[in-house]
């Protein structure tokens, strides 16, 4: 520092900036004087606002012409990178300037520093770089080395962080403009029933429509305001659903009539989908969160195309749509649609697509089936990396963890369930209780009405001994859906019923069940099973006995030889004499 204010107060700087404004030596001499100067403006001396347009000019040509000597344009390309990040008007001068093709050409020589400087540079220019500028430029530094990759990762970092404002703002229920787009959501998707319907009709009866429609849209609320004021994702996920009905407008209709024209409660919500995808995608691509120093990690599909993540938010919604329906999923599955999403989204991006019509197609093809034989087959890989005594210590374990299962399951039944009957025109005219009694020899059951709290045991008129239980069937196999056809309403019906046979005399009677959601189904179908002693087969005791599986193996792992465990927690400590030690996070540091 002492020596570059020595030579800056003697003019140095001006002195070298003259031997680069005039350019009499192409070679060595200004080589020396482009690292000298760099070198000097480095330590913060003096401002890059100061350099004149002439000087920087000059040496924007020396970027775009064809010198002898290699180690110049490095250095120009540096020293133009600086004043770029430094001085936004100078910059300017330089995205002006400097020709895309011309950095192109420096990305294809065998010179890692060159194109190392001609990477940075374009990561503080292309911001407003065409799509096939940028789909060219990403196609010349694909084959380059780690520096390079990073540079991209930076690139798309900050192309992704211009979106953090919208994501970080909340709709504003008094905006004007804002309420129009709303409206415009609503009208594209509802414009022939809510607008032709609604001409001539009064200002209560216009804003119930209007309601109506929104809930229809899925929206939690009847003021979507109320739904868009989290953040994240804020006004980004207003943006993302009006570019959707915008340039898809055709899958925009189908996705939003034919969900909210369903009465099976297997709708899927776009506006709650749309706010969590946006959540979802911003997860995934690090919107807003810092730059790291190191990674490497960047999208080539992102540089093919403008609105890159608006598309990718359109790719996303059909696919949540579409997941949707090969889970059958009602409501009350929405997180764990959203858990198969973001799976699939995640392993697609890992696979790093050159172009969204290839991300796509992939993303596509991963369907929920497949998701389910991967993650089996990914579990059955890692069970098959355990050593030896943990695999055994788990087979041990699995007796002990099955009897906690039934045992759980058990009291599920004893608590009792509400079911509905579903009569000949599939209507729900019907409830009933049903319960297992304390000691378990007993099914009692029998109707209730409609918002009643749950009967008592001798209230049940109904009896069914366990004894006289014969079979459990499910699906396809129960009498009261075997005769209703294979029509799309009927599916639900199959993907939630079961019967118990028993025996009444010398005849066999049936007890129908409707489970009321599919956890019902497995908890109600494992305990029965369990009753009739038949293995508990469902989906849900996989996933309890892995998770239990895991808990208890960690738990056995832990070293706890001459550790004292203590029959009872140890006593919460008094409160401080005073909170002086707390941080407002809220007041800004001076």
């Amino acid at each position: 520092m002492t020596f570059a204010r020595e030579v800056i107060s003697r003019n140095g700087l001006q002195r070298l900036g003259t031997i680069i404004e005039d350019g009499d030596d192409l070679g060595e001499v200004l080589a020396l004087s482009l690292r000298a100067f760099l070198e000097l403006m480095e330590h913060g001396v003096v401002s890059w606002e100061t350099l004149s347009i002439p000087f920087v000019r000059k040496v924007v040509c020396y970027v775009n012409m064809n010198l002898m000597d290699a180690s110049v344009p490095p250095l120009a390309l540096g020293l133009l990178e600086s004043v770029t990040l430094s001085s936004p008007a100078l910059g300017q001068l330089v995205k002006s300037e400097v020709p895309l093709d011309r950095l192109l050409v420096h990305l294809q020589v065998m010179n890692q520093q060159l194109q190392t400087k001609a990477m940075a540079l374009l990561t503080a220019l292309l911001q407003g770089a065409s799509p096939v500028e940028r789909k060219n430029i990403i196609h010349s530094a694909a084959p380059m080395g780690d520096e390079m990759a990073h540079h991209l990762y930076v690139l798309q970092a900050l192309t992704l962080g211009l979106l953090e404002p919208r994501m970080r703002t909340p709709l504003d229920p008094y905006s004007q403009e804002q309420r129009e787009q709303l409206q415009v959501l609503r009208q594209a998707a509802f414009e022939v029933e809510g607008e032709s319907s609604g001409t001539g009709l009064s200002a209560d009866r216009r804003r119930s429509l209007c309601a109506r429609e929104f809930r229809k849209l899925g929206f939690s609320n009847s003021n979507p305001a109320q739904d868009l004021e989290r953040v994240p994702p804020g006004l980004l996920a207003l943006d993302n659903m009006l570019y959707f009905s915008r340039n898809a407008p055709s899958a925009y209709s189908r996705f939003v009539l034919e969900n909210s024209s369903r009465e099976d409660k297997h709708e899927c919500p776009f506006a709650r989908g749309s706010i969590q995808l946006t959540v979802l995608l911003c997860e995934l691509l690090h919107v807003g969160e810092p730059c790291s120093e190191t990674a490497q990690d960047f999208s080539p599909m992102f540089f093919g195309q403008d609105q890159s993540f608006h598309e990718l938010f359109c790719v996303g919604i059909q696919l949540l749509n579409k997941t949707w329906k090969e889970m059958r999923a009602t409501q009350e599955d929405f997180d764990k649609v959203m858990q198969v999403v973001r799976e699939q989204l995640a392993r697609t991006l890992a696979l790093k697509p050159t172009s969204l019509e290839l991300f796509r197609t992939k993303v596509n093809a991963l369907t929920y089936g497949e998701v389910l034989r991967l993650r089996q087959t990914e579990r059955l890989h890692q069970e098959g990396t355990l050593a030896p005594p943990i695999l055994e210590l788990r087979e041990k374990l699995k007796p002990e963890l099955m009897g906690l299962i039934r045992q759980q399951r058990l009291l599920r039944l004893c608590e009792g369930t509400l079911f509905r009957k579903i009569s000949s025109r599939r209507r729900q005219d019907k409830l009933w209780f049903c319960c297992l009694s304390p000691n378990h020899k007993l099914l009692q059951y029998g109707d209730m009405e409609e918002g009643a709290s749950p009967p008592t045991l001798e209230s049940l008129p109904e009896q069914l001994p366990v004894a006289d239980m014969r079979a459990l069937l499910t699906g396809k196999d129960c009498p009261h859906v075997r005769e209703k056809g294979s029509g799309k309403q009927n599916k639900d019906l199959y993907e939630l019923a079961f019967s118990i046979s028993y025996d009444r005399g010398e005849e066999e009677a049936y007890l129908n069940f409707i489970a009321p959601s599919k956890r019902e189904f497995y908890l109600w179908t494992d305990g029965l099973s369990a009753l009739l002693g038949s293995p508990m087969s469902s989906e849900q005791t996989r996933l309890d006995l892995e998770q239990l599986l895991t808990m208890e193996t960690k738990l056995r792992l832990l070293e706890l030889e001459n550790v004292p465990i203590p029959e009872q927690p140890p006593p919460v400590p008094p409160p401080p004499t005073n909170f002086n030690f707390c941080y407002d996070c809220s007041i800004a540091e001076p």
